[in-house]
């Protein structure tokens, strides 16, 4: 004899062989006023009294590399896998100034539509006595217009296209254990970057 269970449709499906029909629940509201004024039922107010502050960005360096013509590591189960070292480079700012140490590197994965993301590591050198040496990785997108990326992708075009017309975005993450400069290690930044023939040029800027 078949047994009527509805409050568990799984079982009653295993038993009678129908499924139970369940009503599509609606989904809870969480307006635009509730994430500002607080959630409701909260006593105490607390993101009332305590405003969450917003960060703001401060340009804090700039940075220029030399590049290598690109390898190409060939289509991967990702996408297109390509190999870019630095020759060499510079940076400046308000902490410092110094050289971009040759060998750094470039790891592009490049989607059907020329969509790159860009996964790269520089080793910067100050100009102490002695100098110190900061480690950086950055990892972000260049998108934009296919045609627009084409002509990137050709050191010979890429002065004629307008820094405007894509983006290129950056995560910037630097390390050192020099203690001149252990401020660092705790930082964050966002990078914005563009192409200039074979070279590549970063504002970063820092997320305080």
């Amino acid at each position: 004899m078949k047994e009527h269970n509805p409050d568990n449709p799984i079982l009653h499906e295993a038993v009678n062989g129908t499924p139970v029909a369940t009503p599509n629940k609606a989904p809870k509201k969480r307006d635009l006023d509730t994430m500002i004024n607080g959630f409701q039922g909260d006593s105490s107010s607390t993101s009332r009294s305590y405003p969450i502050p917003k960060p703001t960005l401060e340009r804090d360096f700039q940075m220029s590399v030399q590049l290598n013509p690109k390898i190409s590591v060939g289509p991967g189960i990702w996408g297109q896998r390509n190999w870019i070292s630095y020759i060499s480079g510079h940076w400046n700012g308000r902490w410092g100034k110094g050289t971009v140490v040759p060998g750094g590197q470039d790891s592009q994965l490049v989607a059907p539509d020329l969509s790159t993301h860009l996964d790269a590591n520089f080793l910067l050198q100050t100009h102490d006595h002695p100098p110190a040496f900061i480690s950086v990785k950055t990892d972000g997108w260049r998108v934009g217009p296919r045609e627009t990326l084409e002509k990137l992708e050709d050191p010979a075009l890429a002065d004629e296209v307008d820094p405007k017309s894509y983006s290129f975005r950056l995560y910037v993450h630097m390390e050192t254990g020099d203690t001149r400069y252990l401020h660092l290690n705790t930082g964050m930044w966002i990078g914005s970057g563009i192409r200039r023939g074979t070279e590549v040029i970063y504002d970063a800027y820092r997320v305080v």
